[in-house]
């Protein structure tokens, strides 16, 4: 699965935190501008500890 978190959209924090090997979180650019932004950057953490890919602005290719 792939998802992406941006300023206007996201998924459920439950939903993040969830992914792992084979998921991606994509982190657009302007994902910081949410007012819940660290939140999402922990879930993206855990997802990340449990085997999922994250990738931030550039790296987006």
């Amino acid at each position: 699965m792939e998802i992406t978190i941006s300023a206007k959209s996201a998924p459920s924090l439950g939903d993040v935190r969830a992914l792992g090997p084979g998921d991606t979180v994509r982190l657009h650019t302007d994902y910081r501008q949410r007012p819940d932004w660290i939140r999402y950057l922990a879930a993206a953490a855990h997802a990340m500890a449990r085997g999922a890919r994250v990738v931030q602005g550039a790296d987006h290719g």
